[in-house]
């Protein structure tokens, strides 16, 4: 079996940015950028993209089944990225994109 592998690349400012210092001060912040994280990793194969496929109930149930994390957190960040304009959304919400 082959190895495949990807490049996550982020700024150089990520951590010094006003909208992940913010998503860090938030109570459970520290687990909800590792949330993020591991969305933009899910992501990375399908150059960014996350498809709401209707196996799930919602589109968090989803993700969080996907990325073995609480769907009431991956919620929240989800919101938090689509106020903040670090995800954008799609299809009537089928399909979400990270930039």
């Amino acid at each position: 079996m082959e190895n495949r592998f990807y490049w996550l690349r982020l700024k150089d400012d990520f951590f010094s940015s006003k909208r992940i210092k913010k998503l860090r001060t938030m109570k459970r912040g520290d687990t909800y950028l590792i949330i993020y994280l591991k969305l933009q990793l899910l992501a990375v194969r399908t150059q960014g993209v996350l498809e709401y496929t209707g196996l799930e109930d919602t589109l968090a149930e989803e993700l969080a089944l996907d990325i073995d994390e609480n769907a009431k957190d991956v919620a929240t960040v989800l919101e938090y990225l689509e106020r903040t304009e670090l995800i954008t959304t799609e299809d009537g919400g089928h399909t979400w994109v990270l930039p």
